[in-house]
């Protein structure tokens, strides 16, 4: 279940959502359906990936996947718990996950909020949304998987690759709390990323797998607004809950930036 004052339901997307992201991947061609021969050079098939990867994805606008989500807290005796549910990503810089299970859930960011809306308790939990796109996990994957080398150090995990996939494995170039390593699948046929998996400083562990992806030249602009419902109890980045004074005025900030 997520955390509705500091979670958004991915890893430590529940403090910065982004992180993460999360997003498609792209593969090497020229290995595609071959085992990665011995000998090669890691180094020289890294780049390949790396170059494609980050080609496909400044070559998506938007798409659409199911996804689902395994969460371990080492704070809490390596549980897990599960969810699943809907993704919809636009350049630039917009995503929404719609959580089916465990219960009704939807976490957004744009250019200029990121919240979580709770139905059952009519309650939306605002987020900073500057400060999670300061990261550099978030920049590279809302930006579309770009100049992953230069906040990561990326390597070819080969143990866990296989002929039909690669393994990417990113450490952060300086520490975050958020994550400490982050693993990739990209799928060597539709060049697309098929699974995340998030490690942080404390050993909270996520994994989100993703399954009929598309990609589309654009979605509806609704998916990604903030809409306050009727009654709507609003708690702010700072983890106050707002007056109906401060309701009003967020409202009429929707509505101009909407125009």
């Amino acid at each position: 279940m997520i955390d509705k004052r500091k979670g958004y339901g991915l890893s430590e997307m529940k403090r910065q959502p982004v992180q993460r992201i999360i997003l498609l991947g792209a593969a090497l061609i020229s290995i595609v359906g071959y085992p990665l021969p011995a000998g090669s050079e890691p180094a020289m098939v890294l780049g390949e990936i790396l170059r494609k990867t980050e080609a496909y994805y400044q070559s998506v606008h938007a798409f659409t996947a199911y996804f689902q989500q395994w969460s371990t807290s080492a704070a809490a005796g390596a549980i897990t718990s599960e969810a699943s549910g809907r993704l919809y990503y636009q350049k630039p810089r917009q995503m929404r996950w719609e959580y089916d299970t465990p219960e009704p859930q939807v976490f957004v960011a744009n250019h200029d909020y990121a919240w979580l809306y709770v139905p059952s308790e009519n309650q939306i939990s605002l987020f900073d949304a500057k400060a999670l796109f300061a990261s550099p996990l978030a920049q590279a994957f809302f930006d579309g998987i770009i100049e992953l080398k230069k906040n990561f150090e990326v390597s070819l995990d080969v143990s866990q690759s296989s002929q039909s996939s690669a393994v990417l494995k990113l450490i952060p170039k300086k520490e975050d709390p958020s994550i400490e390593s982050l693993l990739l699948w990209i799928d060597m046929r539709t060049n697309r990323i098929l699974r995340i998996d998030t490690r942080d400083l404390v050993g909270n562990v996520n994994r989100i797998v993703l399954d009929s992806q598309k990609v589309a030249p654009s979605l509806d602009a609704k998916l990604f607004q903030l809409e306050v419902p009727p009654s709507a109890t609003i708690i702010d980045a700072d983890g106050r809950e707002m007056t109906s004074a401060d309701i009003d005025k967020l409202k009429q900030t929707i509505e101009k930036q909407a125009k």
